[in-house]
């Protein structure tokens, strides 16, 4: 191979399934990376690399994208409770008395999960931006933050002030791979003009809006008796629905929210397991999408779901959806692929970076192990069961390999940027004092008795 043409990065003998616009698969093919970026994909490629991965005719997909999570810290702790009582009993005061430590720890903790369960790419919308950038600038992880702002209750979040500062900050810090957006938390808990303001600083800095919609009945009764409106057309007589804005949940969306955030092209994050664990309810993801409405899969938080595994968000996903509309055909299973690969880079506007495995896009790639016998039997292309696999039998353990940008963050489930055995004793010391400073230790044991 002395002639072959050099590259940094080639994986062998790979069931790649490229996610691209046909759909194209390739059965013991081959993946060139140079660079950074896709450089070849097909069988026997006359290159050599670098670093050569013989996938060993393992899947070989894009990295998964999660569009909505908070890189939380109490995992386990905060159970059994519907979502008003949960915010305002445990998230909101333990909120405020976050402090910095704690959110490096669960920015490691979570960093360390998302690579470990293939998710390349994600949203993070909490507290301490700059301490959760700082990990991702080590990690290697493709991260967009947008700090959760929140007016009411006062120390809860971050503020606008903050925010912009984190912007100025990070903004272009780490071109290409960390994003900022604004976070404002959700129409309740932000003031009529914070979001104003925020359209306004989101066209000057030419960045995305995340904010979470219509999630539980009770906030949608709630909304509609103090202001006469939904939420989302409170939203709308603000200025807020528009492509820059990313809502999380959208569970009680009516018909007429439907399409008003379709004619503004408005994406949303898909959460089921945080839905059905809240008990919020189901969220109308077929209606959305026919309507042309662009939707990725999120975990949401580890209190609230309690895993970043976006394969179990995948079947849960559509597990859901089947049993809710009492139709086994409700998201099958390749359109849920795309709401946690291509689709979900287009909701975060990232499609023409990420999301699937084309030449010239950025090398977001993971290896998933199709040897273990849970994964069986896998037929051959071009009739393939591969997505199907994928999507209703695959789990985040199952991930060999993990690569951002054509550097490996975890190979053979050995992690290259991320120390776990540190993580693990940083996130127990943080989550112990995190615990004795919110007061959780008292209403645990209430609780408890």
């Amino acid at each position: 191979m002395d002639n072959y043409q050099q590259q940094d990065l080639v994986i062998r003998n790979g069931h790649i399934v490229t996610m691209d616009a046909e759909g194209r698969r390739f059965q013991s093919a081959d993946i060139s990376i140079d660079k950074g970026v896709i450089t070849g994909i097909g069988a026997a490629l006359a290159v050599k690399g670098e670093v050569e991965i013989d996938a060993k005719g393992n899947a070989v997909l894009p990295g998964l994208i999660n569009c909505h999570t908070h890189e939380t810290l109490l995992r386990g702790l905060t159970e059994d409770l519907p979502l008003m009582r949960w915010l305002d009993e445990i998230c909101f005061p333990k909120d405020r008395a976050f402090q910095a430590e704690h959110q490096r720890a669960a920015a490691l903790m979570a960093q360390l999960e998302l690579i470990r369960g293939g998710t390349t790419t994600f949203i993070d919308i909490f507290r301490y931006p700059d301490e959760a950038a700082a990990v991702a600038e080590v990690s290697g992880l493709r991260a967009i933050f947008s700090p959760q702002l929140i007016d009411e209750p006062a120390g809860a979040g971050e503020t606008l002030e903050s925010t912009v500062a984190f912007i100025e900050k990070w903004n272009h810090r780490v071109p290409g791979r960390i994003f900022t957006w604004f976070g404002p938390h959700a129409p309740y808990s932000c003031k009529k003009e914070t979001f104003l303001k925020i359209v306004e600083l989101a066209e000057f800095y030419d960045v995305g809006i995340h904010t979470h919609l219509a999630e539980s009945y009770n906030e949608v009764e709630q909304f509609i008796a103090q202001y006469g409106m939904t939420s989302t057309n409170f939203l709308e007589e603000l200025g807020v629905l528009s492509p820059r804005l990313l809502v999380a949940h959208g569970v009680h969306l009516n018909a007429q929210e439907i399409q008003l955030l379709a004619r503004r092209d408005v994406a949303v994050a898909y959460n089921p397991t945080s839905n059905m664990k809240l008990a919020s309810g189901v969220a109308p993801i077929p209606e959305l999408i026919e309507a042309g409405v662009r939707v990725g899969l999120g975990t949401d938080s580890n209190l609230s779901n309690n895993n970043l595994d976006l394969f179990e968000e995948m079947r849960v996903g559509a597990t859901l959806q089947k049993l809710w509309r009492k139709d086994a055909q409700a998201l099958p299973c390749e359109q849920m692929l795309r709401m946690a690969t291509s689709d979900a880079a287009a909701c975060l506007g990232l499609q023409d970076k990420v999301g699937s495995l084309e030449v010239g896009k950025s090398a977001d790639i993971i290896i998933v192990d199709l040897h273990a016998p849970h994964m069986w039997p896998v037929l051959p292309e071009p009739s393939s069961n591969i997505i199907e696999q994928l999507v209703y039998s695959a789990s985040a353990g199952d991930v060999l390999t993990t690569i951002v940008d054509g550097e490996i963050l975890m190979r053979d489930r050995e992690f290259y940027t991320l120390d776990e055995d540190e993580i693990e004793n940083v996130v127990h010391e943080a989550a112990l004092h995190l615990i004795h400073v919110s007061g959780l230790e008292s209403l645990r044991n209430g609780r408890k008795g």
